[in-house]
């Protein structure tokens, strides 16, 4: 799919243009501490001083882009939807045991640089996303990156705060736990993921980088009832869940089960697209026809409404430019029920 986000981005005049097509500088905007907390939904006092840290270090500055860009970009999404695209599931394993392969490979050959781990489709590239109902062209490529940076560090010093371990589903490279535990290296990680190159990254990550992350494989459409996480523990999940699409029923059944203190996402959310609204049409049309991750939140509400959840956190923050992959959701499963 980058490919054809490239071409639509050719194809997108700058934001801003006149009535007879010149274009003209489009709107400049930039993410700071209030744009962070207004994304979070917090105040600015309430913004940790790490995730301050990395947002003064990066660049977050946007271009908003309108008018016959904004058009172009619809244009394309509109046309991807008529092509053939790759469906979410097992149907992909192989394509996420080279990725993780690739990236082991990369990491080894840096001697060990953890910034090796990122994955690729969060790798340094100029690409449009998706902002507070706008499509915008950020300024660094690292933008997405970044953003993830500061959700890694806000969910470290919030909601996993008080966890004494970390147990990521769907941890991929463990760029993720490797954040975790840089910064907070007084508390156990485990990595588990359905690809095996998985494993091997992680066991060569622990070696290297001296952190205390270990690797297992887990099939979250399939999952292992015997795998018990330890009491106290935080579950974290980043664009892992939305590989499940529909069939999420097992392994919700098994996180509720194992009883951790929290559980946090960063995932698409199927229930917050505005069906009135163009843009969330397009991007929910997507999601769908992408096999996305679709009712997880509907089934945690009305697990709330019979007392056996509390759902503390619902958040929309931004997306790629073919849906809003980045929603912040967490829960807890109310101990006794």
């Amino acid at each position: 799919m980058h490919g054809l986000e490239r071409e639509v981005e050719r194809n997108a005049r700058p934001a801003g243009v006149d009535e007879c097509g010149a274009p003209r500088e489009g709107e400049t905007r930039t993410l700071d501490i209030e744009g962070f907390a207004s994304l979070l939904g917090i105040t600015p006092e309430s913004v940790p001083a790490r995730c301050r840290e990395i947002i003064h270090a990066a660049d977050f500055d946007y271009e908003v882009l309108g008018g016959r860009a904004r058009d172009a970009i619809v244009l394309g999404v509109l046309q991807a939807l008529e092509g053939d695209l790759s469906v979410a599931g097992p149907a992909r394993i192989e394509a996420w045991e080279n990725g993780w392969g690739d990236v082991l490979a990369r990491f080894e050959a840096s001697g060990g640089r953890p910034e090796e781990l990122w994955p690729h489709y969060l790798r340094p590239e100029r690409r449009i996303v998706r902002l507070d109902g706008e499509y915008v062209r950020p300024k660094a490529g690292t933008f997405e990156a970044d953003f993830v940076r500061v959700m890694q560090a806000w969910f470290s010093e919030t909601f996993l705060r008080d966890v004494r371990s970390v147990y990521e589903f769907g941890c991929g490279p463990g760029h993720n736990l490797v954040a975790f535990a840089q910064s907070r290296p007084d508390r156990s990680y485990t990595g588990l993921d359905w690809a095996t190159a998985s494993q091997k990254v992680l066991a060569k990550v622990s070696s290297t980088l001296d952190l205390d992350i270990a690797g297992r494989r887990f099939d979250m459409l399939h999952p292992d009832t015997s795998c018990a996480v330890a009491p106290d523990a935080g579950i974290v999940t980043f664009g892992a869940l939305e590989q499940l699409g529909t069939s999420f029923g097992p392994m919700l059944d098994y996180l509720r089960a194992a009883n951790p203190a929290m559980c946090v996402h960063l995932e698409p959310v199927h229930e917050l697209y505005d069906p009135e609204s163009l843009f969330d049409f397009v991007a929910a049309r997507y999601a769908e026809k992408r096999g996305y991750l679709r009712g997880y939140l509907s089934e945690l509400r009305a697990l709330e409404q019979r007392g056996q959840v509390e759902i503390l956190h619902v958040k929309k923050h931004l997306g790629s430019l073919y849906h809003d992959g980045w929603v912040s959701l967490a829960w807890r499963p109310r101990r006794g029920s």
